[in-house]
């Protein structure tokens, strides 16, 4: 299940309003900072390289990459190691169909999908080849996702300097004009600006941030797919938990065997 990531949107306003607040104090205002021919040959020609550069399928894939961005996974690791405690034992006590009505409420597509793979009695080696290749297609979703973004980033700045030359161009092929010369040295400046801050507050952020919730995915998925297959080949739980303990930081390993540990003196007293 996907949460809204509220350090993105948060990140993407505060870079934006702290530029807008330098420029509020330099006395020109900020409609001295907009320029449309400026804009358009930064972000327009930016975006038709990167339509030279990837498929139709790749450009299509932009909205549910930015949506990516703007999400992340709402699944904790030592909640998984909790919840695949919780099915092996009872399989191991009452059989793999004992979980068949509990698996309708699992809202993780890949592991509903995988439980269902156990119960349906498909073999150990055929359920790794299904959710390692659909790990694999996840993994190159994402890498494909941040490698646009991380391109049309370094495009920018590109094109930025290409509107500085432009300008540049402009103002000498007519130095005996005052406008002309003040036109095209607002554009020369503000070209390289608008690349600058389009490649490393916008596309540059996201592409990274893209990459980082990707590698996060892939690790929660090879976590399920660990206790998937540890079910499916009746292993204890026990030896279930210590594998995917493993899948934990040192942090969140000292964090769950504290845990356990107050878990533990607490059924003492009770008892």
């Amino acid at each position: 299940m996907k949460k809204q990531d509220i350090l993105t949107p948060i990140g993407l306003i505060l870079a934006i309003g702290l530029i807008l607040f330098g420029i509020s104090q330099g006395g020109t205002g900020v409609s001295a900072f907009i320029d449309i021919p400026s804009i358009a040959i930064t972000v327009g020609g930016s975006f038709a390289a990167v339509l030279i550069t990837f498929s139709i399928q790749d450009i299509k894939s932009i909205p549910k990459v930015v949506k990516m961005s703007f999400t992340s996974n709402n699944i904790y690791k030592m909640d998984l190691v909790d919840q695949f405690k919780q099915i092996s034992r009872k399989v191991r006590k009452d059989g793999v169909l004992a979980i068949e009505e509990e698996i309708s409420e699992i809202e993780d597509d890949f592991l509903r999908k995988g439980l269902e793979l156990i119960v349906d009695g498909v073999d150990v080696e055929d359920i790794s080849e299904i959710l390692e290749t659909e790990i694999s297609e996840v993994q190159g979703s994402y890498n494909k996702g941040s490698k646009i973004f991380k391109v049309w980033g370094s495009y920018a700045p590109a094109f930025g300097m290409v509107g500085t030359l432009i300008g540049l161009i402009q103002m000498l092929a007519d130095m005996g004009s005052p406008e002309v010369i003040a036109s095209g040295m607002s554009k020369a400046l503000i070209t390289t600006f608008y690349g600058a801050l389009l490649s490393n507050a916008v596309l540059i952020p996201i592409g990274f941030n893209v990459q980082d919730k990707g590698e996060k995915e892939i690790g929660f998925k090879e976590m399920m797919l660990c206790g998937i297959l540890s079910i499916q080949n009746g292993e204890s739980s026990r030896i279930i938990e210590e594998k995917l303990v493993s899948f934990l930081s040192t942090k969140e390993r000292l964090k769950y065997y504290d845990r356990d540990v107050v878990d533990k003196d607490v059924d003492r007293d009770a008892a």
